[in-house]
C-alpha cells in the first residue's frame, strides 16, 4: 500500500471502531513497519482510488452501451494479421511439447 504524500495535514478524521478491529488495524500496522495513521490513511486512499477508477471506466453514456451491445452482438471480424500470429504461437506450442515429449521419453 502506498503512504500518501501531503505537506498540508490539517483535516482530521474520527471513527469508533470496535476493540477486535482495532487490534487488527494495529497489528497490521506493525507488520508493514507503519504508524497506525499512516496505515490507515494508505488503506483508505488506495481504496478510494480503486473506487473512483472503476466509476470512471464504468461510466457509460446511453449511445456508448449501444455501441458496446452492438460490437458484441455483431459476427466477429477476423483481423488477418492477428490470425496469422496465433497460428504461429499454437505452431510453437506444438512443437516445443513435441521436443519435450521426446526428451522425457
Amino acid at each position: 500500500m502506498t503512504t500518501p504524500q501531503t505537506t498540508d495535514r490539517s483535516a482530521r478524521l474520527n471513527m469508533r471502531i470496535a476493540p477486535k478491529a482495532l487490534a487488527t488495524i494495529r497489528e497490521a500496522a506493525t507488520a508493514q513497519q507503519q504508524d497506525l495513521t499512516s496505515f490507515v490513511l494508505g488503506a483508505a486512499m488506495d481504496r478510494a482510488r480503486a473506487v473512483l477508477v472503476e466509476e470512471q471506466v464504468l461510466r457509460l453514456t446511453p449511445t456508448e452501451v449501444a455501441q458496446v451491445d452492438a460490437a458484441l452482438d455483431s459476427e466477429p471480424r477476423v483481423i488477418p494479421e492477428l490470425a496469422r500470429l496465433i497460428r504461429e504461437a499454437k505452431g510453437r506450442q506444438l512443437s516445443v511439447a513435441t521436443s519435450t515429449a521426446r526428451i522425457t521419453s
